[in-house]
């Protein structure tokens, strides 16, 4: 790290720290009296046992002078208890030249593959289970037209349409409505079964402090328990698709913060029901540590390791010059 650095560091550390300790320590009455009101206590003692779907990806990029190669990977698994059995995976590999939005491209390609595995095999569990919100599934794109060129593909095909095509701007914006497509597609067939779960959210809608209202609720309680779901609208100014946003324009969708088991972590979960009782009696059964277990099955296959990156790096001669500190793009 340069010196600069470390120089500011030792000249502000104090305050830093105490902006930190700060964070962790902002407990005013008014506050608690918040989350009080906010937050009720509920453990679940009539479980309802049933069959999960979980969906995660996974993705590795390296951007070279010559171009970004990446690899993605998506995998879904079936729940039966704590019983995990994958059922069905996808993975693609390429290179992007010469690399504009080629991160958003990639993180748009994952998220199409979970998509597409969730659509094709929804009718064989009673849930669905997604990491993440589908806030930041849907995105928030917004052009000054709609795109309909996609709108007679079908969504359970394997193929992505948009791959095929060459100009990097279009691309993109072809990856985004086709992602709008499968999720319109999946909400028509599957819209009872969807649940997304979010562990780290910096939501700060329910208290509107500088805090994530994920971090005041692990300040101020310990029991299980939930908030009362806010009912939230999907803006169909954000579906680029024209045929995706006759269905998920003014979609209404319902958000809670939940603890599974004391002590653990508050979890943001997203769905269309606003019943979140019933979601903390069907997660709980299958929880470890306060965390739906195939969801943290299905992210530890599809998750690029530490030895998988260096052993693709050595797949594809892909190493650094003899010079240490020479930038990857230079080579």
């Amino acid at each position: 790290m340069i010196k600069d650095v470390y120089e500011l560091l030792l000249k502000n550390k104090d305050e830093i720290k105490n902006e930190i300790r700060l964070l962790y320590e902002k407990k005013d009455d008014n506050l608690n009296k918040k989350v009080l009101e906010k937050w009720t206590e509920y453990c679940p003692t009539e479980f309802k046992f049933s069959t999960f779907l979980a969906i995660d990806g996974g993705l590795w990029t390296k951007e070279l002078r010559y171009g970004f190669v990446y690899i993605v990977d998506a995998e879904i698994v079936k729940a039966e208890g704590y019983n995990t059995t994958p059922i069905d995976s996808k993975a693609y590999i390429g290179v992007i030249r010469p690399g504009n939005l080629a991160k958003e491209r990639v993180s748009l390609l994952m998220q199409l593959l979970e998509l597409k595995l969730a659509l094709k095999h929804g009718n064989e569990a009673d849930y669905i289970l997604f990491d993440g919100s589908i806030t930041k599934k849907i995105g928030k794109y917004k052009l000054s037209s709609k795109i309909s060129l996609l709108d007679d593909i079908d969504p359970l095909s394997d193929k992505i349409y948009s791959l095929e095509e060459q100009d990097e701007e279009l691309m993109y914006k072809y990856l985004i409505a086709e992602n709008h497509l499968v999720i319109s597609e999946l909400v028509n067939r599957y819209k009872n079964k969807l649940i997304w779960v979010s562990k780290n959210s910096k939501s700060i809608e329910l208290f509107k402090e500088g805090i994530s209202d994920i971090s005041i609720l692990e300040m101020f309680t310990r029991n299980c328990g939930y908030t009362k779901p806010l009912q939230k609208q999907i803006s169909g100014e954000n579906i680029i698709s024209t045929k995706a946003s006759q269905t998920l324009d003014q979609q209404t969708y319902y958000s809670s913060y939940i603890r599974l088991k004391e002590g653990e972590k508050v979890l943001k979960v997203d769905s269309f029901t606003n019943n979140v009782e019933e979601i903390m009696n069907i997660l709980t059964p299958i929880n470890i540590k306060g965390y739906p277990y195939p969801l943290l099955k299905v992210h530890t296959d599809v998750k690029v390791s530490k030895e998988d990156r260096q052993r693709i790096e050595q797949l594809l001669n892909i190493k650094k010059r003899d010079i240490e500190w020479w930038p990857n793009q230079l080579f």
